[in-house]
């Protein structure tokens, strides 16, 4: 990866329906080889894929926050039914299996407190397996998140 990519990973992230004429004359590339260097970039699977960027108080999802899940066994079983289930819940917007005190970390949305208490409620503590739940309401949302740090990718 040169700085020619990086810059290409910026600009796409930042705005993925760039027009590659546009990328092109930014780094100073024909728009051909271009669109050749961004086919690779997909191709390598650094592109995953494009998307548009939603404000969650306008489509009335109001309230998020975090759930911590700590498992009662950590068998294999029990880890695959855990994650099979939280696949299947939409106000789920992601979901890590982590390190520490707490199993998995979700990211929960909801259109309000009430229907996030619901969320935890009816969906996350009927999932057999689970020992705990603890959860966090955001507040504020202080720094959206802005994509990956390409500026850390060595080169």
């Amino acid at each position: 990866m040169d700085s020619i990519d990086r810059h290409t990973l910026k600009a796409l992230q930042q705005d993925g329906r760039k027009k590659n004429s546009e990328l092109a004359k930014e780094v100073g590339l024909a728009p051909s080889t271009m669109l050749d260097r961004v086919k690779k970039l997909e191709d390598r699977g650094i592109v995953k894929g494009y998307r548009a960027v939603m404000d969650p108080e306008k489509l009335g999802l109001k309230a998020q926050g975090f759930a911590c899940i700590s498992l009662n066994r950590h068998q294999v079983k029990d880890i695959e039914l855990l994650e099979n289930e939280i696949k299947k819940i939409s106000c789920v917007r992601a979901c890590y299996h982590i390190t520490g005190r707490f199993d998995y970390l979700l990211h929960v949305v909801a259109p309000d407190i009430s229907d996030l208490g619901k969320l935890v409620k009816e969906k996350l503590a009927t999932i057999p397996g689970i020992g705990k739940i603890e959860t966090f309401i955001v507040y504020v949302e202080v720094k959206p998140d802005q994509g990956w740090p390409i500026d850390a990718v060595q080169l």
